[in-house]
């Protein structure tokens, strides 16, 4: 199981959607300490979960992965949720875009399942807004 190419082909698709906004908003992925947790600046953290993995198929392949992609985007509190609305739609875009692919003879098959979300948190000890989506993916590894 290759879970290092299945992390890309959701990652990188994020990375480049949030990189291209302007101002660019930073996107962290798991095991990532690169931010702050008392930041007042927005970001975007993304975690990847894997569930049940080399789940037999119907395919000859055992590189078949399912699990979660949680995305929480977090942004200047008492401005509204118009920003943070704006960044989940980012995100939403992304998730929709990765069922388009097809499924090719190497690389990384995968497709999302029902996003669930958005949901919106304030807190009295975070400087920022947080916004939430989550969903399912399934993945299978053919090269």
């Amino acid at each position: 199981m290759n879970y290092q190419s299945i992390r890309a082909k959701i990652e990188n698709p994020l990375l480049t959607a949030f990189g291209g906004l302007s101002p660019a908003v930073p996107v962290f992925f798991d095991n990532v300490t690169g931010f702050s947790l008392g930041s007042e600046t927005e970001y975007v953290r993304v975690n990847i979960n894997f569930g049940a993995t080399n789940e037999p198929t119907l395919t000859t392949s055992v590189d078949h992965a399912r699990g979660s992609v949680v995305i929480k985007v977090f942004t200047e509190k008492g401005a509204g949720p118009a920003r943070n609305q704006t960044l989940l739609t980012t995100a939403v875009g992304v998730l929709e875009t990765l069922n388009d692919g097809t499924k090719g003879t190497t690389g990384v098959y995968l497709k999302v399942g029902v996003i669930t979300g958005p949901d919106f948190f304030t807190t009295e000890t975070s400087p920022l807004f947080m916004g939430k989506i989550s969903t399912s993916y399934v993945a299978t590894v053919l090269s």
